[in-house]
């Protein structure tokens, strides 16, 4: 049974049309409605990492063999997928060592994001790996000379307030280590912030995003693989139940998740689909309590609306800036 749903859903992904891109509505039709559905299942689907990822760690498998699993296995999928697809893997060799770059750092991130299950609620370490947005913003303003504004300001404040309250806020319960793994958790972010800021500066030509996420995650398995073998943390899986969380693992929070995303992307553009992808730290903190028994004080969910409140401004900066502005001179 299982086989054979995970090919049926493979052919269907396959023959999805991925719509052109479009102009981004604030008030979506019944056609850009499915935008939103899919933006809320990708970000959802990211936000389900620690559902697959902690079961294969308690089990006994490394978090560095499970990232690369997650690698690997995404990679054949989406392989499948494409070719189904018809789509075409050709690429310059100058184009493939970017990729290898930006790689670098995306797996650099997944592996400070897994290692935070082991010293932190996984609700609290997609909240904290969520703060890439906002780096995002300041990289681009220091290494690309885009406009501070009070809407900059305003959402580092929130963001920095964010984070001392998934500290444990005035109560100080975290200790030495936990505050070590917080600053480990937001090098993840800053990771994953390069990782976007370089495929902006890149400019790979005539690759689709499918095809670049690809090459990502083929080069994330080798980079994965190999950091699993010299640390030497690499571990088989043992059992059917541990290759079936993998497998899971890969399609649902790395070959899904892209997919919907690009089709949310091209229906209703990237700023709505940003600003829905605040569902991920939502879902893992859903995830945590209900699923792991995590704690849930009042002190996690400020943390957790405060950090989706400054990436819900980051996005919607330039709105926000051009609505003051059309009101101050009218």
């Amino acid at each position: 049974f299982i086989p054979g749903t995970f090919f049926y859903a493979v052919r269907k992904l396959a023959t999805l049309q991925l719509p052109r891109y479009g102009n981004c509505l604030l008030f979506p039709t019944k056609k850009d409605a499915m935008g939103f559905f899919y933006s809320i299942i990708s970000s959802a689907a990211f936000g389900l990492i620690p559902l697959f990822t902690l079961p294969l760690m308690h089990g006994g498998v490394s978090g560095p063999s499970a990232l690369f699993y997650r690698f690997a296995i995404a990679t054949v999928v989406l392989g499948i997928v494409l070719a189904v697809r018809g789509e075409r893997f050709s690429a310059r060799g100058i184009d493939l060592c970017k990729l290898a770059g930006m790689s670098s750092m995306y797996t650099m991130a997944a592996l400070l994001f897994f290692w935070g299950f082991k010293h932190m609620p996984s609700g609290v370490v997609a909240t904290l790996q969520f703060t890439y947005p906002v780096m995002v913003m300041l990289i681009m303003i220091v290494f690309y000379h885009e406009r501070f504004s009070w809407i900059t300001a305003l959402s580092i404040l929130l963001a920095i307030a964010g984070v001392y309250l998934l500290c444990g806020g005035s109560d100080g319960d975290m200790g030495g280590a936990s505050l070590l793994a917080v600053a480990l958790l937001l090098l993840s972010a800053l990771c994953n912030a390069v990782y976007i800021t370089t495929i902006y500066a890149a400019r790979i030509p005539n690759m689709s995003g499918l095809v670049m996420t690809f090459y990502v995650l083929a080069f994330g398995a080798v980079i994965s693989g190999a950091n699993a073998l010299l640390s030497d943390s690499f571990q088989p899986l043992h059992s059917w139940w541990e290759l079936l969380l993998a497998t899971l693992l890969a399609v649902v929070t790395a070959v899904i998740s892209n997919l919907t995303l690009i089709l949310a992307v091209q229906r209703i553009g990237s700023t709505l689909t940003s600003i829905l992808g605040v569902m991920e730290p939502v879902t893992a903190v859903v995830v945590g309590i209900l699923v792991f028994s995590e704690p849930f004080s009042m002190s996690l969910v400020a943390g957790v609306a405060f950090i989706a409140a400054s990436v819900v401004l980051v996005m919607l900066g330039k709105q926000i800036t051009a609505f003051f502005q059309r009101h101050k001179h009218a």
